[in-house]
């Protein structure tokens, strides 16, 4: 059986990682989720789950979450409470800085599978580059960001691999763009190259 629930989460996204979990536990299988910030009074997000999973698992799950008080509400939506209208979707980059920064349940935080599961330093470098990139508006510069030591010294890596790998491996236009990127020194092996010196030099 197929199922929405409308979770008005009271905690941060970190509440996404019980949820899923527990959907696992009545075996159940998230075919969608959708994360939006609330405009209720102490709820910080709302999310819109769609599971399938068996009746009795579901009013089980249902059951589970009411009873958690991470959640100011668990709600089963109808057909008619979930809008059937044509999608919105952007027509301009500058539409899509109205656009949400959707989580799924793959992020290293939520996903214990993930590599970056239980690398704290990773995480915590992966949301700093994520906060930065989410605070980008259309026509902005894109930021420059500094790398670490580690960062450029595994980049230096990839760097050489590539180019060992090139002459046997990449078609002739790949070649001809990478020797354009080196020429330009945007592509060398000791720096990680900035988006905007990229950006720049495509246009």
């Amino acid at each position: 059986q197929q199922a929405a629930l409308l979770l008005r989460m009271r905690d941060g996204m970190g509440t996404l990682a019980r949820i899923l979990k527990t959907i696992d536990n009545y075996n159940g299988c998230v075919e969608h989720l959708e994360t939006r910030p609330s405009q209720a009074t102490g709820v910080r997000f709302d999310a819109l789950v769609k599971v399938s999973m068996s009746r009795v698992n579901l009013l089980q799950l249902i059951r589970s979450l009411r009873q958690s008080t991470s959640f100011a509400g668990v709600d089963l939506m109808s057909d008619n409470n979930i809008s059937t209208k044509t999608p919105w979707f952007p027509r301009h980059a500058s539409d899509l800085d109205n656009c949400n920064h959707l989580m799924t349940k793959y992020e290293p935080e939520l996903d214990m599978n993930h590599p970056g599961f239980a690398d704290k330093d990773y995480r915590e470098r992966r949301k700093q580059i994520a906060e930065i990139a989410f605070a980008y508006k259309y026509g902005d510069p894109i930021p420059s960001i500094t790398y670490t030591e580690s960062e450029n010294a595994t980049w230096q890596r990839v760097f050489n691999t590539v180019l060992d790998l090139m002459p046997k491996h990449a078609c002739r236009e790949y070649k001809a763009a990478f020797g354009k990127l080196q020429a330009a020194d945007i592509f060398v092996p000791h720096r990680i190259p900035q988006l905007e010196d990229v950006s720049n030099f495509l246009r």
